[in-house]
């Protein structure tokens, strides 16, 4: 099986390339593991919640349009994107290309026709961004 894994950061603070080297490193191991074939790493050091900046996302995107290979890995859903509507549109096309995908929070898992809990996932995610995008607001009403 040919895989395009896609890893993402949202910084480029040296504790998140640790980050990158650490997912880098997963992958090659469960690969290994599976005797599955590398296609691509796509990487970003960018935020989860838009797809323009993503140039990586992107390429992974046409790439699995014109079916270079058989399965998308990602650690989380929240690393392919951090928006529902981004999780579906990367869901869908897989799905038109007939390409897996598997992410390791549990969010899916095509290849054992696991995606019941897909949405909930994106949801969570896109809350989570949400919050964490907030300004911190030091002045509450008492």
């Amino acid at each position: 099986m040919k895989c395009a894994i896609y890893i993402r950061v949202s910084t480029d603070k040296d504790e998140q390339k640790t980050s990158l080297e650490n997912q880098q490193r997963f992958f090659f191991n469960l690969m290994s593991e599976k005797g599955w074939e590398l296609y691509q790493f796509y990487v970003d050091v960018e935020s989860g919640t838009s797809s323009r900046k993503r140039t990586n996302l992107l390429k992974l995107i046409e790439d699995a349009k014109a079916k270079k290979f058989d399965v998308i890995l990602s650690k989380e859903l929240s690393r392919l994107a951090r928006n529902g509507k981004l999780s579906y549109e990367i869901k869908e096309i897989a799905e038109k290309h007939q390409i897996h995908i598997i992410t390791f929070d549990n969010a899916i898992n095509s290849l054992e026709n696991n995606s019941q809990m897909f949405g909930l996932y994106a949801w969570v995610y896109e809350q989570e961004s949400q919050r964490t995008s907030e300004p911190f607001n030091c002045q509450k009403n008492l």
